[in-house]
């Protein structure tokens, strides 16, 4: 279950960075801009926090 929880994590990363990619003209952040950044952000921050976890669980 842990691992299909990272695979899901990092594929919504990765929808989530190329979905900000195709934005053109990053000269003004829109909203929608935005959004996709918090969202690129939250979840970098869970699939550290997994990784976090699988290492303490090696440890132990």
């Amino acid at each position: 279950m842990e691992r299909k929880r990272r695979i899901i994590i990092d594929v919504l990363l990765l929808l989530s960075i190329r979905n900000y990619s195709r934005h053109t003209g990053n000269d003004n952040i829109r909203l929608i801009q935005f959004i996709s950044i918090f969202v690129i952000d939250a979840l970098t921050g869970l699939l550290i926090n997994e990784f976090v976890i699988l290492f303490k669980a090696k440890r132990q």
